[in-house]
């Protein structure tokens, strides 16, 4: 019985020093990165987030949203009338709201726009002038 605690403590010390030699063998910048793309993940999977999920996700300060939660600018649940959740998906309709066209569409409405149509047959609203 003694022998198996030692075979499990040993599989552990290999364990740990495989994982050891892997995190030296990488860059603290390169493992910043892979932490930054795991917590990006955890974003990506997750459909209701928290107070300090919802400042991350959307990129602001914990004060701005506070603001806009208080003056019902943004959707969110209070389940208990106390903490603070955003549903995703109404999140990202939220941040899509205000679409602001390019350039190039602007100028191809403007076009449609200042085609010329016949005078002949149109309807005159107001009075007319009498000589």
């Amino acid at each position: 019985m003694q022998n198996r605690p030692t075979t499990l403590m040993e599989r552990l010390n290999e364990r740990l020093s495989v994982v050891e030699a892997k995190l030296k063998k990488m860059e603290p910048d390169e493992l910043l990165k892979r932490v930054s793309m795991l917590e990006d993940n955890l974003y990506t999977n997750k459909e209701v987030f928290n107070f300090e999920e919802t400042c991350v996700y959307l990129g602001i300060s914990e004060s701005l949203l506070y603001k806009m939660t208080s003056n019902k600018e943004i959707p969110h649940y209070k389940p208990r009338g106390k903490n603070l959740f955003f549903a995703k998906a109404e999140l990202n309709a939220w941040l899509l709201q205000n679409y602001e066209p390019t350039i190039s569409q602007v100028m191809e409405s403007a076009e449609q726009a200042t085609e010329v149509k016949p005078f002949f047959g149109q309807k005159r609203y107001g009075k007319r002038k009498r000589d």
